[in-house]
């Protein structure tokens, strides 16, 4: 599951899906994956400290400090839950193609909803969690 962090300094909003494209196919400007990294493997240090051996081990033993290798994957994901809330992007009938694509995402549903109004492609309900269906049209021209 890839995820892109959409918006300005302070109204950031986090979109979580399955395919970059199918968020792209939706925007005009170009988008990155934030999680376009492989895994890597890094070391940290184990302090030293005492262990004892049992319940009833009076004298613990000293462990010295050494160095531990473990395997970093920041796409590593744990269960089946998807984070943050959904949303849905369906074209209206206004639009050239059909077209219905389901996110999730995190953060303000404000600022979601003002970066899809900012770079849609095309005319689109727009759905989301405990909310009503909105519509979104491309801005057309500057001003």
């Amino acid at each position: 599951m890839g995820k892109s962090t959409l918006g300005s300094e302070g109204n950031q909003v986090t979109i979580y899906y399955d395919h970059i494209e199918s968020l792209q196919w939706f925007l005009t400007s170009p988008i990155e994956n934030d999680e376009d990294v492989t895994a890597v493997t890094r070391s940290k240090e184990i302090p030293a400290m005492q262990r004892r051996r049992g319940p009833s081990d009076l004298t613990p033993i000293n462990v010295s400090s050494s160095t531990a290798q473990y395997l970093f994957d920041p796409t590593l994901k744990s269960g089946n839950a998807l984070p943050g809330k959904w949303f849905v992007l369906t074209t209206t009938k206004d639009a050239d193609t059909q077209e219905k694509r389901r996110f999730t995402y995190t953060g303000s549903f404000h600022d979601l909803h003002a970066v899809l109004q900012a770079d849609i492609k095309y005319p689109c309900y727009f759905r989301a969690e405990g909310s009503a269906r909105h519509t979104i049209q491309p801005i057309i021209g500057e001003g």
